[in-house]
């Protein structure tokens, strides 16, 4: 009997080189049998053959999918890997021997998710998963787990690990997810970071775009009510929203380089760096509290790990003599006589840095502390602040961040582009690394390996 590919309508998804990878080599296939008008069943023409079935294991906690297409199903939850990418709902039956819902995993992987002096460990797993709907103002379909939840899940298990590096294994995973059962701007930032990151695993799949704008205009709306009113109370949900909508605002979803600010008159189109100061300006409003932070352990590493962090010398002692000379730092400059004295100093002890993402707290750490006279040097496009941030953007894309990808490749492109024609030698020396970094063949570059 012959067989044909069943493939649901409601799929948008193609084999993209990421989700092949998250398969870990899933090759299997829905199928079911196609009628073929004229063809005779073996039980019609009398002739029965039996045919030795290969052993297995037999999968008892499929879910409702598999078993009813009759294939073999992984039993990952919320979504088995078949499911996901036939992008076909993934249901598991309640009544299941295995059954084990997302909240009920949620809860094993992260005690913290429910305090030991609360009656949550008298709730039930649907109590727990009702009062994440309600926070939400959500209302799960036919009884079933909602979007939100299965979201979770995906922010403990695949997001979280790589949104802020060793940063995030710094708390354990589950206390920001226990800081958001309280804080509705919290959750939706969590769940806009999960989805953020599903759109980057799967950007054939359109259907999550919607659903992500959703939660970061409900996340930066609330969030921007809730730092009115900056308290001990609300500030570790604060930091931990802040961490998250950095990756939104630095993430970029298509490299165009044409878009960038360097060929743009639009202050806004650096908004980008210029948000990442955020978190300077929480940490002054929730200053007196500040020591009993559960982040507070990682400020202070942040700070001891960088032995020039408040390294506000004058002179171009201990500078990169290429950058200082392109920047006209002389022995007598100051921060406020040359606007590129207190970029260069917080980019020196990087470029000395392993780079890899043991290094990514500095990186952060330089965009979060820039002042407002680079970034104006920034929008007049001076040769020394596009080099300086050209550099920076280089040096961090050793980390390897998903939601930093694409931002780093358009505006290092952006910059060699605009800079490449420069008299400057000096310029085009330092311009190298940047444009190896992105990809980018510089003209001069390029006439050299002809000669």
């Amino acid at each position: 009997m012959a067989t044909s590919v069943y493939t649901s309508p409601e799929s948008k998804e193609h084999n993209s080189p990421r989700l092949l990878a998250a398969l870990q080599g899933q090759k299997s296939i829905f199928k079911v049998s196609k009628y073929q008008p004229g063809a005779r069943s073996s039980r019609q023409t009398g002739d029965r053959t039996y045919h030795a079935r290969r052993p297995h294991q037999k999968s008892r906690g499929g879910c409702m999918k598999c078993k009813e297409r009759r294939v073999k199903c992984d039993e990952t939850k919320p979504h088995c890997l078949r499911c996901q990418k036939y992008g076909v709902d993934c249901i598991y039956e309640e009544g299941s021997k295995h059954h084990q819902d997302v909240v009920s995993y949620l809860i094993e992987k992260v005690p913290s998710l429910v305090s030991p002096d609360s009656t949550a460990y008298s709730m039930s797993l649907v109590a727990v998963s009702s009062k994440i709907n309600e926070l939400l103002r959500v209302k799960p379909k036919r009884g079933n787990l909602s979007d939100p939840v299965r979201a979770l899940h995906h922010f403990h298990e695949h997001t979280a690990p790589v949104v802020n590096g060793k940063s995030i294994h710094s708390i354990p995973r589950g206390k920001m997810i226990q800081l958001a059962l309280d804080s509705p701007f919290l959750m939706h930032s969590i769940l806009a970071t999960a989805i953020s990151h599903l759109c980057y695993a799967l950007p054939d799949n359109s259907s999550y775009t919607a659903v992500e704008a959703y939660h970061w205009q409900q996340a930066i709306s609330q969030y921007s009510q809730e730092i009115a009113h900056v308290r001990s109370e609300n500030m570790d949900a604060l930091f931990s929203a802040c961490f998250l909508m950095t990756t939104h605002s630095f993430r970029l979803e298509t490299c165009d380089p044409r878009s960038s600010f360097v060929f743009s008159n639009d202050p806004e189109s650096l908004n980008w760096l210029m948000l990442q100061s955020g978190l300077r300006h929480l940490l002054s409003l929730a200053q007196p509290w500040l020591y009993r932070s559960v982040w507070f352990e990682l400020f202070m590493e942040s700070r001891q790990s960088n032995p020039l962090f408040d390294d506000h010398r004058s002179g171009r002692e201990g500078l990169d003599p290429a950058f200082a000379d392109i920047c006209a730092i002389d022995d007598s400059s100051t921060e406020g006589s040359n606007p590129y004295l207190w970029p260069l100093r917080m980019l020196t002890p990087i470029l000395a840095a392993e780079r890899s993402m043991r290094s990514f707290s500095m990186y952060t750490n330089f965009m979060g502390r820039l002042d407002s006279s680079f970034y104006e040097r920034l929008l007049r496009r001076d040769p020394p602040a596009l080099l300086i941030l050209a550099w920076w953007l280089g040096l961090a894309h050793s980390a390897r961040q998903w939601w930093m990808e694409t931002r780093i490749r358009s505006e290092c492109t952006a910059i060699c582009m605009y800079l490449e024609d420069s008299d400057d030698p000096r310029v085009l020396a330092l311009l190298e690394f940047p444009a190896e970094t992105c990809g980018y063949l510089l003209r001069h570059v390029q006439e050299r390996m002809n000669l």
